[in-house]
């Protein structure tokens, strides 16, 4: 075999030892990978997470940490989403959410989205609001739904126990002056065991925001200067006052 068809047989062949070291590394320090498999049971049943009515066209897709989804207004009049009052339910229990607008913010959700117009289109997410958590270090985002075993038997029996589970998402839309409560429910059917070399990082996710450095202002410095330098001539003041007695 010539040194260049060696080459093209061996680059492959380091590349895929690469993958497989990663794939390694990473069950070893996060377990075995999940993914889910989830159907729309209400309003309507759809395996392609797909509602439609008379004024809104509106399709989902989970990912690992959120629920994507996009809307088109198929209505006469401009619509919105009231982030303040929607919810997402696992299994009976209710949170309120965040979405792209706020993935990051500590504050309070905004009251409202953006104006959509007549056959405009939004395209956002959905996931709890607690599951974006600043550590002290680094801004964190947890899965949804858990999708590592942890090498635990615990934690894969309740990655597998999720199957049947209900996912519900509660999204209050204003049409013009009028406004509807839509309630849209899924139901884990089923979960398979994956190669981390399959899985991928959501592209939608936001860059975490940079980290700021807490050092003092020029102003706090000077201030600080400036009580430093008093005290230590307060200092020399009595150290030399208590050297030189006084005479009469």
């Amino acid at each position: 075999m010539t040194p260049y068809r060696l080459l093209v047989f061996l680059a492959p062949l380091g590349l895929l030892l690469v993958g497989c070291s990663a794939s390694s590394r990473l069950t070893s320090t996060y377990g075995n990978k999940y993914r889910y498999s989830i159907s729309m049971v209400a309003p309507v049943k759809s395996p392609n997470l797909l509602f439609r009515d008379d004024r809104l066209i509106i399709q989902f897709r989970f990912d690992d940490p959120a629920i994507r989804f996009q809307a088109q207004n198929i209505s006469s009049t401009n619509m919105r989403i009231d982030w303040n009052k929607a919810s997402l339910g696992i299994r009976g229990l209710y949170t309120p959410v965040r979405n792209l607008s706020f993935f990051y913010d500590s504050s309070a959700a905004p009251l409202l989205s953006p104006l959509i117009p007549p056959l405009g289109v939004i395209r956002d997410v959905i996931l709890p609001r607690g599951n974006v958590f600043f550590d002290g270090e680094e801004w964190r985002v947890s899965d949804l739904l858990p999708t590592r075993d942890q090498n635990s038997q615990a934690m894969r029996s309740s990655v597998v126990n999720m199957i049947g589970s209900t996912i519900d998402v509660i999204l209050p839309v204003e049409f013009g002056s009028d406004s509807r409560s839509y309630r849209f429910s899924f139901s884990v059917d089923s979960v398979s065991q994956i190669s981390w070399n399959d899985y991928r990082l959501p592209s939608w996710l936001p860059p975490r925001p940079p980290m700021r450095k807490l050092t003092p202002s020029t102003e706090e410095q000077i201030t600080a200067a400036i009580i430093v330098s008093g005290f230590l001539g307060v200092f020399a003041y009595m150290r030399s006052a208590k050297k030189s007695p006084v005479s009469e």
